[in-house]
């Protein structure tokens, strides 16, 4: 990559990252208003909220912030614009529009779908108590995928079985 480049990317780095710390340092001296006036119950939920806004962007902030050191430090040591996935050559039409992108184009979008698979995925039963209570239910389960009630005696001596509204096995 022409030095040249480097330099204009480098420069949208580091305004970015300025811009970050203003919005914050910025919306945290609102913030230190608001907790310095008298102010009604309701004012005092627009505080809060204005709270978990300043601290939802704060991590987000710090996020970008750490991404865009570490793209800087890459820029220092010469590994910038490679790709971390596949190790070719990152365009530079893709830095200029993503400076602080670590994947081509190909590897974002493997790795894009691979993240929404992975949501997609059913929850894992990690605690081996849970699992076991779990594997008895199966014998309840009939053929036609109801479940299977314990008998029960009536008032009137004939045994029925109980059916909970709403209960079906999946």
């Amino acid at each position: 990559m022409v030095k040249k480049d480097l330099l204009k990317l480098k420069k949208c780095l580091t305004n970015r990252r300025r811009e970050i710390l203003e919005q914050v340092a910025h919306l945290e001296a609102e913030l230190e208003e608001l907790g310095q006036r008298n102010i009604e119950p309701i004012d005092e939920a627009q505080k809060e909220d204005l709270a978990r806004v300043v601290q939802k962007l704060d991590e987000r902030g710090k996020e970008e912030i750490e991404e865009i050191n570490l793209t800087i430090d890459k820029m220092e040591s010469g590994s910038y614009g490679r790709c971390e996935l596949c190790g070719k050559s990152i365009p530079f039409k893709r830095l200029e529009v993503l400076p602080a992108t670590r994947l081509c184009r190909k590897c974002a979008q493997k790795y894009e779908r691979n993240q929404k698979m992975r949501q997609h995925l059913p929850d894992e039963i990690i605690d081996e108590e849970l699992l076991d209570e779990y594997r008895s239910l199966s014998d309840l389960i009939e053929s036609n995928g109801l479940v299977k009630l314990p008998v029960v005696e009536s008032s009137r001596g004939h045994a029925t079985r109980r059916q909970p509204m709403g209960k079906r096995a999946n």
